[in-house]
């Protein structure tokens, strides 16, 4: 749904030029730095985010409800959303070598399986690790476009400063999910390219249906999994984490074929695709938690 207009903030473009400006300027680990201090303020300065944080991570484990892990996870959420902001500025100043000595990709004959199919790639993400970097770094081994399905960001002039920033420097460009439907989502198949789509966000109907996430039911939603289906089209894993050496890892895979059950109806079988995509995007938030966006309102509308 379209924010209105009242509620809409405009953060001027020569501000987020500055920013950015800074984070080009400084040196890559400085920039981190910075992005962590960052991200500090925001949990001191965002009250309602920071409970955001603490409600869902207890959500999602509760039997570490008060215990420091919890407590250090709250805390590295922001830190880490900080440093992924930098590194987003920093793409225009990334080159070749510095990502291909600092971005490792797992599994990358995937990709090239899928368009050697000549049907277009159909990949799906989380919020989780530095996603932006998937596409960037896989510019440089596929020569192929690449289109990221997004929302809308409330403030337009941010959303317009990263769509552009995406498609300058983030080797990816923009589908708005609001505007482009599913046709244009297709049409990028059809010419054998790379559609990326994230599935960890609340949806309500008729867009989402409850799946279970974290032993709780969520709102999810279901575009990517109806598209496979319908078209019959494997699915690609791509997730991105940050390693403790500062680099990152990118792997895809493992590849999902369409459930082929001929008993199920098809609701029957977009539910059990998107249980299972969930269910991958869970298992690889348990192994760095504090890389997923707890910030955002998962559990929207379920009961507790």
């Amino acid at each position: 749904m379209a924010s209105s207009p009242s509620r809409k903030t405009r953060i001027p473009f020569c501000v987020l030029r500055a920013i950015a400006f800074f984070f080009q300027r400084v040196g890559h680990r400085a920039a981190l730095r910075a992005g962590a201090a960052l991200g500090d303020l925001c949990r001191l300065l965002l009250a309602s985010k920071r409970r955001r944080v603490c409600s869902n991570l207890e959500l999602a484990f509760p039997q570490q409800a008060g215990t420091d892990f919890l407590k250090w996870t709250e805390v590295e959420v922001f830190r880490h959303f900080g440093r992924m902001g930098a590194e987003f500025l920093r793409f225009p100043v990334m080159d070749d070598r510095w990502l291909r000595e600092h971005v490792f990709l797992e599994n990358l004959d995937l990709v090239r399986q899928c368009l050697s199919e000549g049907r277009g790639v159909l990949a799906f993400i989380a919020h989780f690790g530095n996603w932006e970097l998937i596409s960037k770094r896989l510019a440089l081994e596929i020569d192929v476009p690449c289109h990221v399905v997004t929302r809308k960001i409330r403030d337009p002039n941010i959303d317009s400063f990263i769509r552009e920033h995406r498609a300058l420097y983030g080797g990816a460009l923009s589908l708005s999910s609001e505007d482009a439907g599913i046709r244009s989502i297709l049409k990028a198949l059809a010419r054998n390219e790379i559609v990326v789509l994230a599935v960890d966000q609340s949806a309500g109907p008729p867009e989402g249906i409850p799946v279970p996430f974290f032993c709780r039911l969520a709102g999810t939603h279901v575009g990517a999994a109806r598209i496979a289906l319908r078209h019959k089209l494997p699915l690609l894993p791509a997730f991105s984490c940050r390693l403790p050496c500062g680099s990152h890892r990118v792997r895809f895979g493992p590849l999902l074929d369409v459930p082929s059950d001929s008993s199920l109806s098809e609701q029957e079988r977009v539910v059990r695709l998107t249980s299972r995509l969930t269910g991958l995007v869970e298992e690889r938030i348990r192994e760095h938690p504090e890389q997923w966006i707890w910030m955002h309102n998962r559990w929207k509308g379920m009961p507790s």
